[in-house]
C-alpha cells in the first residue's frame, strides 16, 4: 500500500508541477486584449448576439454594446423563439438605436442542430460585416472591447481572435465550481502565447462568449454549419481554423469583458452537465480518463497530505500555488482559491451527472439528442 501511495504520490506531483509552469507562463505572457492598442484599419464590424430567453441579459448588456467607440458596427440580436419578452427587450433599444441594432427572428431548429449553433448560422447570414463577432448575451463589455479585438485582429494578422472575459460569482457555488470548471484547464494546461504561433489544432483555444472570424476565415472553415450537432462549438471552431492553416489568437480580456455565466447552483450544475461529457472526449474511455487526472490534480493532494509526507505537502503547495496563479491570470479574487475543495466535490458531482446524461442534452426548454456511445 505505501508503495502504490509513493507512486501516487510522485504522479500527482510531477503533474502539478508541469501545470503549475503552465500557469506561471500565462500570468506572464498571455496576449492581453488591453494592450492591443488602435487598429491601423477600420473594417465593418458585425457583433452577433444570439439570443434565447435572454430579456435580463439583454436589458443589462446590450447598452454596453451600443455604447461601443469603434466607428463602423453594426450589432444583430437574433431572437431564438424566446418565450420571455426578448424580443420585445431588443425591438425597444433597437427603436432608440436605428442602424446599429437590428433583431432577427429565429427560424425553427432543424434536425441535426444544436439551438445556439442555428442561432449563430443565421445570424452570420444576416450580417453585412467584414468582420464576424460572436458575443454572448450575458457578456458585458466596456467601450474598447470592439476596437481592440479588431487591432489584435489586425496587428497578429489573424483569421480568428477570441477573448476570456473575467468571470462574475453570485453564489458560493458558483466561486466554487466555475473557475475549477471554465477556466482552470485553460490557465494550467494551455500555454496561450503559443496558439497563435502553432499549427498543432490541440494548440487551440476558442470562447464562443467572445469569438471574432474575419469573413474570408469563418466561411472558409464552413462556419457554424462544420459543427451544428456539436455541444462545444466553439472549440470545434477553434480547431477547425488551426486545421485550415488559418491564425487564431487567444487573449485575456478581463479588463474589457466580464460574465456570469450561471445564476446559482441550480444553473451551474445543468449548463456544465451539458458539456462536461463532451469536453472530455465524448467517449466513456476517454471520459473516465479525464476524470481521473482531474482527481490526481485536485483533489488526491488534499487527502494525501494528511499523511504529512514531504512529496504530499509539496503537491498541496503547488496546487495552491495553481489556483493563485490562475486567481490572479482571471482577476478571481481570493474567494474562488479559498473555496477550491468544495469546488472539487462539485465538479466531480456534475461530471457524473454529465455521464448519465451523455446522450441527451436538455437546455433553455429544448431537449436534443446528441449521440450515443
Amino acid at each position: 500500500m505505501s508503495a502504490a501511495l509513493a507512486v501516487l504520490d510522485a504522479l500527482s506531483a510531477v503533474l502539478l508541477l508541469t501545470m503549475l509552469a503552465v500557469a506561471l507562463l500565462n500570468l506572464a505572457t498571455a496576449p492581453r486584449l488591453e494592450r492591443a492598442g488602435e487598429p491601423r484599419e477600420t473594417p465593418l464590424v458585425s457583433v452577433l448576439v444570439p439570443a434565447r430567453d435572454e430579456a435580463a441579459n439583454l436589458r443589462a448588456n446590450l447598452p454596453h454594446l451600443l455604447a461601443s467607440g469603434y466607428p463602423r458596427l453594426e450589432i444583430l440580436v437574433l431572437d431564438d423563439r424566446s418565450g420571455d419578452g426578448t424580443a420585445s427587450v431588443a425591438a425597444d433599444l433597437a427603436r432608440l438605436h436605428p442602424g446599429r441594432l437590428r433583431v432577427v427572428s429565429g427560424a425553427p431548429l432543424p434536425r441535426g442542430w444544436l439551438g445556439k449553433n442555428w442561432a449563430c448560422d443565421q445570424l452570420a447570414r444576416e450580417a453585412r460585416g467584414d468582420v464576424l463577432l460572436f458575443c454572448d448575451a450575458d457578456v458585458a463589455a466596456r467601450p474598447r472591447a470592439v476596437t481592440r479585438t479588431v487591432a489584435l485582429m489586425l496587428r497578429m494578422r489573424a483569421d480568428a481572435v477570441t477573448a476570456i472575459p473575467r468571470q462574475r460569482f453570485g453564489t458560493l457555488a458558483e466561486a466554487a465550481a466555475v473557475p475549477l470548471i471554465a477556466q482552470l484547464p485553460v490557465a494550467a494546461t494551455l500555454p496561450l502565447a503559443l496558439v497563435p504561433r502553432t499549427a498543432t489544432p490541440s494548440l487551440a483555444m476558442a470562447n464562443g462568449q467572445w469569438l471574432a472570424f474575419t469573413r474570408e476565415g469563418y466561411d472558409h472553415i464552413g462556419g457554424h454549419a462544420a459543427v451544428r450537432g456539436e455541444v462545444l462549438e466553439d472549440v470545434h471552431l477553434g480547431r477547425a481554423v488551426k486545421r485550415a492553416g488559418l491564425r487564431l489568437v487567444a487573449a485575456m480580456a478581463t479588463h474589457d469583458l466580464s460574465v456570469r455565466m450561471y445564476g446559482g447552483w441550480a444553473d451551474v450544475r445543468r449548463g456544465f452537465g451539458k458539456n462536461v461529457y463532451a469536453l472530455l472526449g465524448a467517449r466513456p474511455g476517454t471520459f473516465a480518463a479525464g476524470v481521473a487526472i482531474f482527481a490526481l490534480a485536485a483533489v488526491y493532494p488534499w487527502l494525501a497530505a494528511l499523511r504529512g509526507t514531504p512529496l504530499a505537502l509539496a503537491a498541496l503547495a503547488m496546487l495552491v500555488g495553481i489556483r493563485i496563479a490562475a486567481a490572479a491570470l482571471f482577476r478571481h479574487g481570493w474567494r474562488a482559491v479559498a473555496l477550491h475543495p468544495l469546488g472539487a466535490v462539485l465538479a466531480l458531482r456534475i461530471a457524473a451527472a454529465s455521464f448519465r446524461t451523455r446522450r441527451w442534452i436538455e437546455w433553455r426548454g429544448r431537449t436534443v439528442e446528441v449521440g450515443a456511445d
